[in-house]
C-alpha cells in the first residue's frame, strides 16, 4: 500500500476488500501539500476497509449507488419514492440509526407520546431496501441498525359494493376511467394495468409476471371487462403498452382523490383490487384461489387481509339459523 501523488493530489492504492488479488486506487481528497491531511484520511479509508466498506462505494452519495441483482417493480419503487429523496444526499457511512430514527419521523410523525411510530409490514419493506443498496458499499454481511417504533394498525374498511364502484366511476375522467375498470375486473396492482400489452392477452386470459413478486398472473377476461377493453385503442405492437403516458403514483393519487370526492375516503385503488378478493370469498372461494387470483405467494398471509365478509352475506347466513323448538326463559 502506497501514497503517491498524482496531477497534485494524493491517492492510495488499496486491497480490494472483495477481491484482495486485486488493488484498487483511492483518492484521498488532499492536494500536493496537504500530506497530513491525505495520511489522516487514509487511516480513516482503512478503518473502512477493515469493517468490510467498499472504498470506493463508500465515498459515493446514497443516490448514486444502485442494487444489485434482480430488482422487482416494488423495490424500484421504493427506492425511486421514499429512499432516493430522503437518503440521497447522505453517504454510506452517515447511515446510522440516528438517521433511520429521522427517516421513520419523516414518513410517519411522532405519536401523541412522542414516540416513533410506523406501519410495520410497510417501514421493514423500505428499510430492506435500503439495507440492499449499502450492501453495495459494505458488503452482503452488513446489517442495517435496528430502530424501535410504536406499531400502528391500518383502518381496514368493508369491501366495496359494485355499486359504490359504479358511483366513484362517475368522477372519473376518459383517460383514467379504462384503468379504473380494468383494475375492478382483475384485481391487479397499478402497475401491472399500466404494463399490459397485447402480448400479455392470449385466448381470453390475462398472463404476466407480477411486478412486485414475480409471481405468475393467470387470470381470465371476464365478459364485463371484455367489454371495457373493446373502448381502448388496441396496439399493433404487441410490446406496445394499451396506457402509454400514465404513471403508477400519479394513478394512484388521482382515483384516491375520487374515492374521497366520491364520499369514500381513505378508499383507494387498493380497494379496487380487494373488491375481486371479496367477491370470491363472498361465493365461497378459498384462500388458495383468491391467493392465486391476486397472484400472491402460495400460503401467503396478506390474502386475508385482502378479503372482508359483505354485511348482507353475513345477514343472510346468520338468517338461516332456525330453532327447531321454541324455549321460554323460567324467571
Amino acid at each position: 500500500m502506497l501514497m503517491k501523488l498524482v496531477d497534485g493530489r494524493w491517492y492510495s492504492d488499496i486491497r480490494d476488500p472483495r477481491n484482495w488479488r486485486k488493488k484498487i486506487v483511492v483518492s484521498l481528497d488532499a492536494y500536493e501539500k496537504e500530506k497530513y491531511k491525505a495520511t489522516i484520511e487514509l487511516g480513516r479509508v482503512l478503518s473502512d476497509v477493515q469493517k468490510g466498506i467498499y472504498p470506493v462505494s463508500a465515498g459515493k452519495t446514497i443516490s448514486t449507488l444502485k442494487l444489485s441483482g434482480v430488482i422487482t417493480e416494488r423495490a424500484r419503487g421504493i427506492l425511486e419514492t421514499h429512499i432516493y429523496p430522503f437518503f440521497g444526499r447522505y453517504k454510506p457511512r452517515e447511515v446510522d440509526r440516528k438517521l433511520i430514527e429521522k427517516y421513520i419521523e419523516h414518513r410517519y410523525g411522532l405519536s401523541p407520546d412522542g414516540a416513533l411510530q410506523a406501519y410495520k409490514d410497510t417501514i421493514e419493506k423500505e428499510l430492506t431496501v435500503l439495507q440492499r443498496l449499502l450492501q453495495t458499499a459494505f458488503g452482503d454481511s452488513y446489517l442495517r441498525p435496528r430502530v424501535k417504533y410504536k406499531k400502528l394498525k391500518r383502518e381496514i374498511y368493508p369491501a366495496l359494493t359494485l355499486e359504490q364502484i359504479e358511483y366513484v366511476s362517475s368522477f372519473i375522467n376518459n383517460s383514467y376511467l379504462p384503468v379504473f375498470w380494468v383494475m375492478a375486473y382483475t384485481g391487479a396492482d397499478i402497475s401491472d394495468v399500466l404494463d399490459f400489452a397485447p402480448k400479455h392477452f392470449k385466448d381470453g386470459w390475462i398472463v404476466k409476471e407480477r411486478g412486485k413478486t414475480e409471481e405468475q398472473i393467470y387470470i381470465p377476461v371476464c365478459e364485463p371487462l371484455a367489454d371495457i377493453l373493446k373502448t381502448v385503442p388496441w396496439p399493433i405492437n404487441q410490446e406496445t403498452k394499451i396506457f402509454p403516458g400514465l404513471n403508477p403514483k400519479a394513478t394512484s393519487t388521482y382515483i384516491r382523490h375520487k374515492f374521497k370526492q366520491a364520499g369514500l375516503p381513505g378508499y383507494g385503488s387498493k380497494y379496487l383490487r380487494r373488491f375481486v378478493a371479496s367477491i370470491m370469498l363472498d361465493n365461497g372461494y378459498s384462500n388458495d384461489w383468491i391467493g392465486k387470483a391476486l397472484a400472491h405467494s402460495e400460503g401467503s398471509k396478506v390474502t386475508r387481509k385482502y378479503t372482508k365478509v359483505y354485511k348482507e352475506t353475513l345477514q343472510e347466513a346468520f338468517g338461516k339459523i332456525k330453532g327447531t323448538s321454541q324455549k321460554r326463559i323460567r324467571s
